[in-house]
């Protein structure tokens, strides 16, 4: 049986390292070439979410204010995904934070994982204009509603994923 969860996160920043935070993991389930699961949820960062984070995802404080902190939802999150494949369009930002905060916590970092960016840069017969997310999803005609938001683009993702995985 494959099985697959597909991750995206939204955040505070780009850098962890430089004190960004998770303030949304989306996550899509795929089984056997079937997606089975989509939803999201947020965390609570530990300082306020910029204004120009509210204004690219539409996530303010107010909807984090009663949502649990990093140190309570990443250990249930790892544990969730056990030793499936990670997917993430531009896995390696993902995993930069992900792994930044499971190392904190002292859980085991997430090794095994499939970055779609990287297959379309594989890809030959892919022909859009660049490999973002957006694009792509314009290009294979897969509806991302709300873009910059974990749940949708992990669904935008996994549906992509299942187009592209067989052409590299």
């Amino acid at each position: 049986m494959e099985e697959y969860v597909v991750v995206d996160l939204e955040t505070t920043g780009l850098d962890p390292y430089k004190g960004c935070e998770i303030i949304e993991i989306g996550v899509t389930e795929i089984v056997n070439n079937e997606i089975i699961r989509n939803y999201s949820r947020f965390v609570k960062p530990k300082k306020e979410i910029p204004t120009f984070i509210t204004e690219i995802t539409n996530i303010s404080n107010e909807m984090v204010a009663h949502e649990d902190y990093i140190e309570e939802v990443l250990p249930r999150f790892r544990k969730y995904i056990g030793d499936r494949t990670i997917i993430a369009h531009n896995a390696k930002f993902d995993l930069k934070f992900l792994n930044f905060y499971l190392k904190e916590l002292n859980l085991e970092p997430i090794k095994n994982h499939i970055c779609t960016l990287e297959l379309l840069k594989k890809n030959k017969s892919y022909k859009g204009k660049n490999k973002k997310l957006e694009t792509a999803c314009a290009y294979y005609n897969i509806e991302n509603k709300n873009a910059h938001r974990a749940d949708s683009d992990t669904l935008a993702t996994a549906k992509l994923f299942l187009i592209i995985k067989d052409e590299v």
